[in-house]
This record gives structure tokens, C-alpha cells and sequence, in this order.
């Protein structure tokens, strides 16, 4: 094995001179002031660093969802509660239209949709029938009506006078029943009484001439004073 001597190791074969480093690399922290450090940094970035950090904070901050995930929950919360809501309206006031459609039906129809269904469209066709039938009926009694001359119906005022009457009213009466015998139909009543006179205005409605009603208040008028006269004798 080979020996190494001293001179060896102090000669040039291993070792050359070590080159001197920059101190000012190894310098303690402490030992550089903050504010040196601080205006390096500034000098040495320009500014570029300090923009870039501001992008990179807006950017972080938009793409934050924290506060739109928890809007977002509470607003799907709500339109759940309100879709409940409406769901439970709709179905209360289906039962109550059906209760009430229900009610309107024969006897022994059965309590749920299908059969009240199922019913109430019978009971329409039905009565589509009835109201055909009723119309057909009246176009006929229409027809009917004006071939007989029935249906001229007008208004006339029907005036009479008696004088010294016994009693006014029942002259009132008798001509009453005598235009309710005509058909007639009376719509007002005017009248005065007094012991020398009885004056009245009838307004009806009739179906045959004037002439011919005044002729029978006339008749009436006459039978009713032979009556009342018998009745009431003069003196009496």
C-alpha cells in the first residue's frame, strides 16, 4: 500500500488554492436593514410582482363561491317551500270542486274523480237533450200562438164615471172581474171617490179591440148598479 507523506498533501497533486467567495453572500439576515432589503426589492421586481399579486387576489376573489353557494340554497330552500305550498292549494281546492260537482249529481254516484267524471258527463248530454227538446217544444207553441193571433198584446187605459154610487169599491171590484174574465191584465189603478161621483183610470194590457173592452165595462157597470140599487134601496 502506497504511503502519503506530508509534502504530499501541501503539494499540488490534490489540492489547488481555494478561490476567495463574496462574503456579502453570507452575511447574517440581521445584519442587511429591513428598509435596504425592502428598496431591493422594489428596484429589483419594478413593480410587476406587486401587479401580478392584485390580478391573482381579484381573480381569487371571483372565482370564490362560498357566498353563491349559500344564496343559492337558501333560494332553492324557498322555491321548494313555496312549490309545496302552491301543490297543497291546488290539490284543497280540486277536492272542493269536486265535492261541489258531486253534490249536483244523482243519488249513488260514487265518491272519487272518475266516477263524478264519468257522471257529470252522462248528466250534460242529458240535459243537452232536455234543452233541445224544450226548444223544438216552444218554436212549435210559438207557431201555434201566431197562427191564432194570440201574442198582440198592447196597452190601453180603460176610463168609466158613476154617478151617486153606493159603494165605489165594489164598482171597482166588479170591473176587476170583468177584465180578468177578458184576459186582461191590469198595470195601474187611478180612482176618486166622493157621494156625488166615482171616477177611475185603468191601464191594462189586452188582447182584443178597445171597443170591445170598454162595451163589456160598460155591461158590467150597468148590471153592477141594478144590483147594488136592488141592494140598497133609496131612502135606506
Amino acid at each position: 500500500m502506497d504511503q502519503f507523506s506530508e509534502e504530499d498533501f501541501l503539494g499540488d497533486v490534490f489540492w489547488s488554492e481555494i478561490e476567495t467567495l463574496n462574503q456579502s453572500s453570507f452575511l447574517p439576515y440581521t445584519s442587511t436593514p429591513i428598509n435596504q432589503i425592502w428598496v431591493n426589492y422594489n428596484s429589483s421586481n419594478n413593480g410587476s410582482n406587486s401587479t401580478n399579486l392584485n390580478k391573482r387576489m381579484i381573480e381569487f376573489m371571483k372565482k370564490s363561491s362560498c357566498p353563491i353557494r349559500i344564496e343559492t340554497q337558501e333560494s332553492e330552500s324557498e322555491r321548494f317551500h313555496r312549490r309545496k305550498m302552491c301543490e297543497r292549494y291546488r290539490r284543497e281546492k280540486e277536492k272542493k270542486e269536486y265535492s261541489a260537482l258531486h253534490s249536483m249529481l244523482p243519488l249513488g254516484t260514487k265518491n272519487h274523480k272518475n266516477s263524478i267524471m264519468q257522471m257529470a258527463a252522462k248528466r250534460i248530454q242529458e240535459l243537452s237533450g232536455y234543452k233541445e227538446a224544450l226548444q223544438r217544444r216552444n218554436h212549435e207553441l210559438e207557431v201555434k200562438l201566431a197562427a191564432i193571433g194570440i201574442g198582440n198584446v198592447r196597452s190601453t187605459k180603460i176610463k168609466f164615471k158613476v154617478a151617486n154610487p153606493v159603494s165605489g169599491a165594489d164598482y171597482i171590484m166588479e170591473v176587476l172581474k170583468c177584465l180578468n174574465s177578458l184576459g186582461s191584465k191590469i198595470r195601474t189603478i187611478q180612482s176618486t171617490f166622493s157621494h156625488q161621483e166615482l171616477v177611475a183610470v185603468m191601464d191594462i194590457e189586452t188582447e182584443i179591440s178597445d171597443a170591445d173592452v170598454r162595451k163589456e165595462v160598460q155591461r158590467t157597470l150597468e148590471d153592477a148598479e141594478r144590483k147594488f140599487h136592488f141592494h140598497f134601496p133609496e131612502g135606506c
